[in-house]
């Protein structure tokens, strides 16, 4: 999506300002040869450009003019067969190339993309012509698009190209770094129409390095029954073949020995080292330091100042180290634990160490016990891996096991550890052990909780504090594995049970022998949740006057805890039931304050469900600006833990928001959103996706495709809903003209409003407007309308019950009633950004006019003097970003401008105004 967001911009600019110099530089592998091919398809889509791509060769890099040879046979000018002598002139080569391709070009109303891939391969002659060519060429039409390796040589045409680039205000320097982790989530939403986890994407990103090639190459060896499971899944299988003749080596193949194991100490690290440091362990392995070879040949770089050194970057790291054997490798990593301290150089000790002792032991012992009360869980626990791969004896891989499945149950992440599931099954019996192994195995994609199992433990006796924090906190897991899962209506005795553990478990944590349990013990806030979880139960349910009376207590119990993850867990909860019965406003507040904590505590178990319910309410309170902003900035995070539940409701989110607002493409996310479905358990608001669904319909004018969303075996089977998906259904059922079905269903709303199905997506007095003008019964219409529009709650919702109205006051006669209800429902949408229904609200404020017999004048002397000045840029083609230079001022004014003229002048387009301007020849203007 980035890539072609890229490719679309450069082309409209190129076209603005009638030409413009590109230059795409980056490593072997990035995509620059994927990218600038992009960029020719897009060009020889739009008509408007005449594209020809040519590419350099190394083995023709000796022989002059052999590229111009190469060049001018791709075809950018037709009936020239050009053949370099002994006595070509690369400027009247330039020259003449340079009048053949404008004189070709005379015959096209558009412009010329021309790109030279692998620009670094140029021959020395045909280098020089090109320097020619490029001003002459850049400012007449012409998009000039070069493709460079980097790094550039200095002295090399790829800096005199990419300098060229940056000097210049109108051109651009595109620099194609390693993908990110987002970037290869993002990607194989793309391709797949599913995103992974992140742990997944760094995955990826470890074994590629981040290349366009290498990532694409994964993705696409991904088959089709691994996609189909990838949004349920913890982890991704990787299938990637590393080439041994890889050119990120080559460099490195050719330095000196002394300066390939210095490259080496450094890629081994993992990290930048101060030159200070790689000096002194370069002086323990015995070998002298060659950091400035190094340095020049680019393998390495430095950092901050030139204080620190580091690999170029993390694919050439990746690769160098790699090369090192066991044996050699082993001493580096001492060398580098001397030099370092705390988690990189015990991280280094183990990866040093021989074997597994009492002395590494008790260092990593330490230094967990620190990590863990500092709630730095991740580094605790990649040293407690690198210490299990150590490990070779029973009783310390069942230490180092239970320890790092202990520090996972607290971060929540204990999907990371699944690879462990067969050796944990293979520990002495014991409540711990039985906890951690169904825990474990709860998180492998498609297990069922083992009930018979589970009701065993439970009903074991503890026979320590320890046993009896354990098996409490298991129970309240429990409580939580159920929400997750099919066997809804097994909770109540669930949570009856968790409560009366949890109520046996000891007051004081000095009690507890084990004090890596210690986080476990937090009584308070899971009694709390524990009714919460209650009343979403209870909410899921439809009994509203439960969940009424449930709130105010569970309430000033969650108010009085402290920042917390249990106090967050409660907000959430609460927050959800507060949608559930109206209550909005309290809930986006409620909301606002649980994302608020979470940059304050420890990962809660609604981290997702939070910035989901935030989202949601800023939907429905029409604040699509707000949304689309926070969905921006928290996308990424349904990746970073497993949060299957937020990741599809994100997705449905994006297609609900997009489709209303007409801006950004959502059509990746349609079909991740969809697997919403699959789930077989509900969280919050399982109907998104069907809302979405319908929406996106809706805004194409679907009504068939409304119908087929609201119904089928997803819509019939959701509990936990508010029936929103039905509020389409029965516009769609009217528009259908299958009113007998949808008066039946209106009048199923009408019983269960207010409890079972919400207003949030239209009123029941606009579906019942809606009915009755369909029936034919205008003056009950009329009545239903004027109740319809006093409900200001819901702006999206008001928005179409003015429209409505005003079509039905227009079609009855009462032109200047309808004009006033239509321009408010314009104003209604451009001030919530709803611009997929403004085009039907213009349009009938124009017919309004059309019907008065306005004049273009009378309408034009509505206008401010900024509004005039807006409508001549319009009439001259001018874009919204153009205005906004001219006038220097946001683009969002100018929006804001454009939106203004369009509501006073009725119109709805800007291709209007510019008619409207011709016929009223207005001299003002």
């Amino acid at each position: 999506m980035r890539r072609q967001a890229f490719v679309g911009n450069t082309l409209e600019r190129a076209k603005q300002q009638n030409g413009m110099l590109l230059v795409v530089d980056g490593d072997a592998g990035m995509g620059k040869t994927v990218l600038l091919r992009e960029l020719v398809s897009a060009a020889v889509a739009d008509d408007d450009w005449q594209a020809t791509f040519a590419r350099a060769d190394e083995i023709e890099r000796n022989e002059p003019y052999s590229f111009m040879e190469r060049f001018i046979a791709s075809g950018p000018v037709s009936d020239w067969h050009f053949v370099p002598d002994s006595h070509t002139n690369p400027v009247e080569l330039a020259r003449e190339c340079v009048q053949r391709l404008l004189a070709e070009g005379d015959g096209h109303s558009g412009g010329r993309v021309l790109v030279i891939d692998d620009a670094h391969w140029v021959d020395a002659e045909s280098e020089r012509v090109l320097r020619y060519m490029i001003p002459r060429l850049i400012r007449r039409g012409t998009l000039l698009v070069f493709g460079v390796r980097s790094p550039n040589l200095p002295g090399s045409f790829g800096e005199f190209l990419t300098g060229l680039a940056i000097d210049s205000p109108l051109d651009v320097s595109h620099h194609l770094d390693p993908l990110t982790a987002p970037e290869i989530s993002a990607l194989t939403l793309e391709l797949h129409g599913v995103g992974i986890s992140d742990r997944s994407a760094r995955r990826i990103l470890e074994a590629t390095g981040g290349t366009f090639l290498g990532v694409d190459s994964v993705l696409s060896s991904i088959s089709e029954r691994e996609i189909a499971r990838q949004h349920l899944t913890w982890d991704t299988t990787i299938h990637v073949t590393m080439e041994s003749d890889s050119p990120l080596l080559h460099r490195f193949a050719q330095l000196s020995p002394g300066a390939q194991v210095t490259s080496e100490l450094v890629c081994l690290a993992g990290h930048e080292l101060p030159r200070a440091s790689l000096r002194e362990a370069s002086e323990m392995l015995g070998s002298e330091l060659s950091l400035e070879e190094a340095l020049t040949a680019q393998v390495l770089v430095e950092s901050g100042y030139g204080d620190t050194i580091m690999p170029r970057h993390a694919l050439l790291a990746e690769a160098i180290a790699d090369t090192v054997p066991t044996e050699r490798a082993k001493p580096m990593h001492l060398a580098l634990a001397a030099v370092t301290s705390g988690h990189r150089s015990l991280l280094h000790l183990i990866r040093g160490a021989d074997h597994w002792e009492a002395a590494l032991h008790a260092a990593v012992d330490t230094y967990v016990d620190a990590a863990v009360d500092q709630g730095r869980l991740a580094n605790a626990a990649e040293i407690l891996r690198e210490a299990l791969a150590l490990a070779t004896t029973s009783d310390a891989r069942t230490r180092l096991i239970e320890d790092l499945l202990l520090v996972h149950m607290q971060a929540k992440t204990s999907y990371f550890a699944l690879d462990l599931l067969a050796e944990v099954e293979g520990l002495p019996l014991s409540i711990l052990h039985e906890v951690l192994g169904i825990v474990l195995a709860a998180h492998e994609v498609g297990r069922e909780l083992p009930a018979a199992r589970v009701q065993q433990l439970l009903a074991m006796q503890p026979a320590t504090a320890d046993e009896r924090v354990v098996l409490a906190y298991f129970a309240f897991m429990v409580v939580i594995l159920t929400m997750r899962s099919s066997e809804h209506d097994e909770l109540p005795q669930f949570i009856a049970l968790a409560q009366m553990l949890v109520a046996r478990m000891p007051d004081d944590p000095a009690e507890l022998s084990n004090p890596r349990i210690g986080w476990m013990l937090d009584k308070t806030g899971q009694l709390l949740l524990l009714d919460c979880y209650q009343m979403v139960h209870n909410q899921a349910h439809a009994d509203s006057a439960a969940v009424r009376q449930a709130l105010p207590g569970l309430i000033e119990r969650a108010e009085g805890l402290a920042d917390s993850a249990s106090k967050v867990d409660a907000f959430v909860a609460i927050a959800g039931a507060e949608v559930s019965i109206g209550a909005l406003d309290t809930a986006r507040d409620r909301a606002q304050r649980s994302v608020d904590l979470l940059e304050h505590v420890s990962l809660p178990w609604a981290a997702g469900t939070a910035r989901i319910i935030l989202l949601n309410c800023m939907m429905l309170q029409g604040d699509y600006d707000a949304a689309i902003e926070f969905m921006d900035l928290t996308e990424e995070l349904a990746y970073i833990t497993m949060d299957v539940e937020a990741r599809l409701s994100m997705s449905a989110l994006r297609v609900w928001v997009s489709a209303i607002t007409n801006e950004n493409d959502a059509s990746a996310h349609v079909e991740q959103a969809r697997r919403q479905r699959e789930m077989n358990w509900e969280g919050y608001e399982p109907d998104l996706t069907l809302i979405a669904d319908c929406e996106a319909s809706r805004a194409r004018g679907d009504d068939e495709g409304v119908l087929a969303a609201s119904s089928g075996q997803w819509a019939d089977r959701v509990r936990n809903t508010r029936h929103g998906f039905l509020t389409y259904r029965a516009e769609a059922l009217i528009h259908t003209s299958k009113l007998d079905e949808a008066k039946e269903l209106v009048d199923q709303l009408a019983e269960w409003r207010g409890t079972r199905w919400l207003e949030y997506w239209g009123t029941l007095d606009w579906l019942q407007a809606r009915l009755a003008e369909a029936q034919g019964d205008t003056q009950v219409a009329m009545w239903h309308y004027e109740a319809a529009v006093r409900n200001r709650a819901f702006p999206l919702a008001l928005g179409l019950a003015l429209t409505d109205y005003g079509n039905l006051l227009l079609q009855a006669g009462r032109r200047t009633q309808a004009a006033e209800r239509l321009d408010e429902a314009v104003r209604e949408f451009e001030r919530i950004g709803a611009d997929g229904y403004l085009p039907r609200a213009r349009t009938l404020l124009q017919q309004t006019a059309e019907a008065h017999g306005g004049s273009g004048a009378a309408l034009l002397g509505s206008l401010t003097e900024r509004e005039r000045q807006i409508v001549a840029q319009l009439v001259k083609g001018r874009s919204n970003n153009q205005i906004a230079e001219s006038f220097v001022v946001s683009v969002a004014t100018v929006r804001s401008h454009v939106s203004n003229v369009l509501r006073k002048l009725r119109l709805s387009s800007r291709g209007e105004v510019v008619r409207l301007m011709r016929e009223a020849a207005d001299p003002q203007v």
